[in-house]
């Protein structure tokens, strides 16, 4: 277990192995002890009100934040730990967004949960945030929100949508360039997608680099995405024929489908 400073004792919450977790409010000095601290702190969670004060005191091994907010009582970790800094908003306002810009780390993958007040213009700081590579948005976008600033982020390629996600909100990503790994949908309420086949055919077919699309849906609408894609004439960007793995979650569905792939399109069962 972590050894923490005295100073910090009295405010931290709960403590494990290279983890700790601060209540809202903890005193500037405490951060810079929390910072300055020889041991490595590797995870670390803070209020949303806390997290502009942020800047320059991040302990220099971490490398998982957590940013919750006030309804929020157990953190969710961000997962895919791939070097610079892995970064969960829980339960915040989408303007805590605004914040991630300024911490002076690498932000490299990022997942949002629990955001209802999200708006295009919450977006726009990922613009800059060079290194950001993987982005989860969680509980569904709605058709008012357009997705088009991610489409300008520098090294953003691989994106989770789950939930409710309108085909506005896809045809929002029309024609983005770097985009290769999408995930679509919810495991959990797969009837709530909201999308259709031919939606995610246009995005698809439009996103010359995307090569595995995950789906979270209906069993009739995956069948439904496949046959509209094996009619799409997928194409990579020099225009040559492409082969987009279509990954579907659960064995029977899989073998339902795998011999119906071709024409583009690779069937593969999703083991998540």
């Amino acid at each position: 277990m972590t050894a923490i400073p005295s100073q910090l004792r009295d405010a931290i919450i709960r403590v494990g192995p290279n983890t700790v977790i601060l209540p809202a409010g903890v005193g500037d000095s405490e951060l810079t002890e929390l910072r300055s601290s020889r041991e490595t702190v590797e995870r670390l969670s803070v209020s949303a009100a806390d997290l502009p004060r942020l800047r320059g005191q991040l302990p220099e091994g971490l490398e998982r934040l957590n940013v919750r907010g006030p309804e929020v009582t157990k953190p969710r970790w961000p997962g895919h730990p791939w070097g610079g800094l892995s970064v969960s908003l829980q339960g915040v306002t989408a303007d805590t967004i605004s914040h991630l810009a300024g911490l002076a780390r690498t932000v490299t993958v990022l997942e949002i949960y629990d955001c209802p007040d999200l708006t295009t213009g919450n977006l726009e700081p990922l613009t800059r945030c060079p290194g950001l590579w993987w982005l989860t948005l969680s509980g569904g976008v709605p058709d008012t929100v357009s997705l088009e600033p991610l489409t300008r982020c520098p090294k953003l390629s691989c994106l989770t949508l789950s939930g409710g996600v309108p085909d506005a909100v896809l045809d929002s990503l029309s024609g983005w360039h770097g985009l290769q790994d999408l995930t679509l949908g919810d495991l959990q309420r797969p009837a709530e997608t909201a999308f259709t086949a031919a939606a995610v055919s246009r995005l698809v077919k439009s996103c010359r680099k995307l090569y595995y699309l995950y789906l979270h849906c209906t069993a009739d609408t995956t069948r439904a995405v496949l046959t509209a894609l094996k009619k799409a004439d997928l194409r990579d960007s020099d225009g040559r024929p492409r082969t987009i793995c279509l990954c579907v979650p659960g064995e029977q569905l899989y073998w339902q489908l795998k011999s119906q792939g071709g024409d583009g399109v690779s069937v593969l069962e999703w083991n998540d």
